[in-house]
């Protein structure tokens, strides 16, 4: 079954949207689902299981290089990528929920619980990319556990910590004077551990969702849409994925200037995280990424301050120093075109060709 490329279109933005919703609107409207978590969670699986199954059979027998002929595009192509945009979100509305619902009764995990939620959120959704990137086109289980990328991944973190941390050292010292030496102040005890741990799980699970699976499978869609160019392709991919990772940070209820800025600041971070995907090829690197800007948000980052533990500088200085220090050493070893170190830090990047 083909559909025209224009309604291949109303679908994506439909579904993109939509899905990005569904979780705020739960929120809001919390027995909109008419059956009890038990039933619903197992059966909205084995609905969506049946119908991909269903749907990829039917691609398999269909000739090749049908994806787009007459301008049309298959909906048993188009059909992972917008099951996939759903499926995380139809679990955040009925397992997390039945897994918080036993958190809360465990006094240890009670007392803890904000951690718990990020822990619970971000095991659901590597969850739902193991289950679905299987039945995707353009990702695969080595696009997140190949070890040169891991690898790259903890060196590039590496080195963007050190010289942001040495930036910041040095201009803190420099304006406070000899009187006031400063040195880092670390976060401890067990809310601090959890809060580590569960905010790096939740970061490095969205960034397997969005940017692993989603982005780079409406990438390999991109031709069939109509978008020849593969760095247009690729553009309006992480543009797409942006604005679903944007409305998904609206913050419905809150008043509206701090909705608004939830929305525009989830956007721009979509928006880098998504070219440092298209430039490294590593995933895990913008896992790493989003996990630091969570841990300075949640106050868990190591701060600068004096040895009484005043601190020195505000976290948003240091975020935005660390992003535009990722980003500057992303984009230098970018420019490099020969060399090992090419090969170590950007492994899936292919050196320019002299004439």
């Amino acid at each position: 079954m083909t559909v025209s490329r224009s309604l291949a279109w109303v679908l994506l933005l439909t579904t993109l949207v939509g899905s990005s919703l569904i979780r705020q609107l739960h929120e809001f409207i919390p027995e909109w689902t008419p059956l009890p978590w038990p039933i619903r969670s197992p059966l909205y699986a084995f609905l969506v299981i049946l119908f991909l199954m269903v749907a990829l059979g039917t691609s398999r027998r269909s000739s090749p290089g049908s994806d787009a002929a007459g301008g049309r595009v298959r909906i048993a192509m188009l059909s992972p990528l917008l099951l996939a945009m759903v499926y995380e979100k139809v679990l955040s509305i009925t397992l997390y929920e039945a897994l918080l619902d036993h958190t809360v009764r465990i006094p240890w995990m009670r007392d803890h619980l904000d951690a718990w939620i990020h822990v619970v959120i971000g095991a659901g959704m590597i969850l739902a990319v193991l289950l679905l990137v299987p039945l995707m086109r353009g990702v695969s289980l080595s696009d997140f556990t190949q070890p040169a990328r891991l690898r790259s991944g903890v060196y590039l973190q590496m080195i963007a910590l050190i010289v942001t941390y040495g930036l910041l050292s040095g201009l803190a010292n420099l304006v406070s004077g000899s009187e006031n030496r400063v040195t880092l102040l670390f976060s401890t005890g067990v809310p601090a551990v959890l809060l580590l741990f569960g905010h790096g799980l939740r970061a490095m699970s969205e960034e397997f969702y969005y940017r692993g699976l989603l982005q780079r499978e409406l990438s390999t869609l991109m031709k069939s849409f109509g978008i020849r160019s593969r760095r247009s392709g690729q553009a309006l991919a992480i543009a797409l994925i942006s604005l679903g990772f944007g409305i998904e940070h609206f913050r419905f209820g809150a008043p509206l200037a701090e909705s608004y800025k939830g929305f525009a600041y989830a956007m721009a971070l979509g928006f880098l995280f998504g070219y440092l995907l298209v430039l490294t090829g590593n995933v895990f690197f913008c896992g790493l990424v989003h996990a630091t800007n969570n841990f300075v948000n949640a106050g868990v980052m190591p701060r600068l301050g004096t040895i009484d533990r005043l601190v020195v500088l505000p976290p948003d200085t240091f975020l935005y120093v660390y992003l535009v220090t990722v980003f500057v050493l992303v984009f230098m070893l970018y420019a490099v075109s020969r060399g090992k170190l090419r090969q170590i830090f950007l492994p899936d990047s292919k050196p320019a060709v002299h004439a």
